[in-house]
C-alpha cells in the first residue's frame, strides 16, 4: 500500500500541467459528477443498501460537493486499482506499470486518491486502516490540503456507491453478463455497508490523525 500510494502522487505530480481536448468529458465513474446516479439506485435489490448509498450521495452532497470547486483540478487516473497495476514477479512491492488510462477525467486531485483508496477497504479491521496506510504515502510525496483530507472519507464512500449503483444497474441491463459485471461487486458491497456504518467525524479523526503521524 506504501508503494502504491507514493506511486499514485508521482503520477498526479506528473499529470499537474498536462491539459487534453477531451479531459472535460462525461463518465459514469466520475465521483465528482456522482449525483448523476440517483436515479439508478432503484436497481438495487437491497432495500437497505439502496438507502445506504443514497445516505452516501447525499453526504457527498452536503459536505464534499460544496468544497470541490477549491481544490486542486487535473488530469486523473481515475482507476488506480490494483488489477490496473504491473509489479515485479520478484517483488509485488516494485511497481513496474500502471495501464488501464481510459477513464481519464479532469478532476480534483484528491478524487483519484478516493478512488484508489476505495479499493483498500479490506473485510475486517478498522475499515479506513487500508486507505490510510495508501493516503499516508501519497501525503508524504505530495501533501494532502486540510480540506482533501477532509472529505476523503467522504469521496471513498461514495466511489464505493458509484460502484455498487452502476454494476447493479449495468447487471439489470445486462443479464447475460450479469456475472462479469457482478464479480466485484460483493466486495464494493462490503466495502460500502463498513463505511456507512462508521460516523464522519470518526473517519475524518482516523485520517487526521494516520496522516499527522
Amino acid at each position: 500500500r506504501a508503494a502504491l500510494g507514493a506511486m499514485l502522487a508521482r503520477l498526479d505530480q506528473a499529470l499537474a500541467g498536462f491539459r487534453h481536448p477531451g479531459e472535460g468529458h462525461a463518465l459514469m465513474w466520475d465521483i465528482q459528477h456522482a449525483l448523476r446516479l440517483r436515479p439508478l439506485l432503484a436497481q438495487l435489490p437491497d432495500a437497505a443498501d439502496r438507502a445506504l448509498a443514497d445516505d452516501v450521495l447525499a453526504r457527498f452532497e452536503r459536505h464534499a460537493l460544496p468544497l470541490l470547486p477549491g481544490l486542486r483540478p487535473q488530469v486523473i487516473h481515475n482507476d488506480f486499482n490494483p488489477h490496473n497495476i504491473l509489479t515485479d514477479p520478484a517483488d509485488d512491492r516494485r511497481i513496474t506499470g500502471i495501464i488501464d488510462f481510459g477513464d481519464m477525467v479532469r478532476a480534483p486531485m484528491v478524487q483519484d486518491l478516493a478512488t484508489a483508496a476505495a479499493y483498500q477497504v479490506a473485510a475486517e479491521g478498522h475499515p479506513l486502516e487500508g486507505p490510510a496506510q495508501l493516503a499516508r504515502a501519497f501525503h508524504a510525496v505530495c501533501p494532502l490540503w486540510p480540506e482533501e483530507v477532509e472529505i476523503l472519507a467522504d469521496l471513498i464512500a461514495t466511489r464505493l456507491a458509484v460502484a455498487v449503483t452502476i454494476s447493479g444497474w449495468r447487471a439489470v441491463k445486462q443479464p447475460e453478463n450479469a456475472p462479469y459485471i457482478l464479480r466485484n461487486y460483493p466486495r464494493s458491497l462490503s466495502g460500502l455497508r463498513r463505511l456507512g456504518a462508521l460516523g464522519r467525524a470518526e473517519a475524518q479523526s482516523y485520517f487526521r490523525e494516520a496522516l499527522s503521524a
